[in-house]
């Protein structure tokens, strides 16, 4: 008996599909790009005080960034590209069905799942209606996906950390070097799609080593900034209108 079993099923209501960003791999913002859609990117930052480095947690989040500088001292930077539906997404017909729908990103497929082994599932973090739980299909049992998922939750993770390098280059490459800190504050940028399609393009298949760019980290919290201040990392000024500012 399965008594810890929580089962879902789409109902093909589109509401996961409106207001948010869309986490993409390399080749799914490549192909987003291609498409003629827009993709945003979020980029923050992190160092050993935000976690006991012995920590799952941290090995998790160290795994899908690059270690770069920043003033004297050096931080881990994590850049996620995310396909732009602040509104709804460019891909949602007019039924609210999916009109890429053999194509469609990793993270579509494995919600209403977490990617993030840190966060459980939980009904009432997601949008969907109540009905969509009532199913019989098991979506996962005691917190583990079911094998399908499963896969695909690896293979996205995976990317995460096989795209790191490539992401943060790209993001330097494009002046994109203004990081927010974890758990703090998110900073997003909505780079020109020609540019930054042209540089995921170069990076794509370039096993070169990347050039070590210099960071700087944007926290308006005062006590917060004046602890990485005295850490000796670049801190950016706080007004910026090259990217929006988003306090957790």
């Amino acid at each position: 008996m399965q008594s810890n079993a929580v089962r879902f099923s789409c109902v093909g209501c589109g509401i996961c599909c409106k207001g948010r960003l869309i986490p993409l791999t390399l080749a799914e913002a490549q192909q987003w790009l291609t498409r003629g859609d827009e993709v945003a990117v979020i980029v923050e930052a992190f160092d050993e005080s935000n976690w006991p480095r012995s920590s799952e947690e941290f090995a998790h989040a160290k795994g899908r960034s690059v270690s770069v500088r920043c003033g004297d001292a050096r931080i881990n930077v994590i850049a996620v590209f995310a396909g732009k539906a602040l509104e709804q997404c460019p891909n949602l017909r007019a039924d609210n069905l999916c009109g890429i729908y053999d194509e469609r990103p990793l993270v579509c497929r494995i919600y209403p799942m977490e990617i993030n082994p840190f966060i459980p599932l939980r009904q009432d973090n997601k949008v969907c209606p109540p009905e969509a739980w009532e199913s019989n299909d098991i979506l996962c049992t005691d917190g583990r996906a079911n094998p399908a998922l499963e896969a695909l939750i690896h293979q996205s993770r995976l990317a995460d950390n096989s795209d790191a390098t490539s992401k943060v280059a790209i993001c330097a490459h494009l002046g994109l070097n203004v990081a927010s800190w974890k758990d703090n504050a998110l900073a997003v940028y909505f780079p020109p799609r020609t540019n930054l399609l042209e540089a995921i393009d170069s990076a794509i298949g370039n096993s070169e080593d990347h050039p070590d760019y210099e960071w700087l980290v944007r926290v308006d919290d005062p006590s917060l900034n004046e602890r990485l201040a005295m850490a000796n990392l670049a801190m950016a000024a706080n007004d910026s209108t090259d990217y929006i500012f988003h306090t957790l």
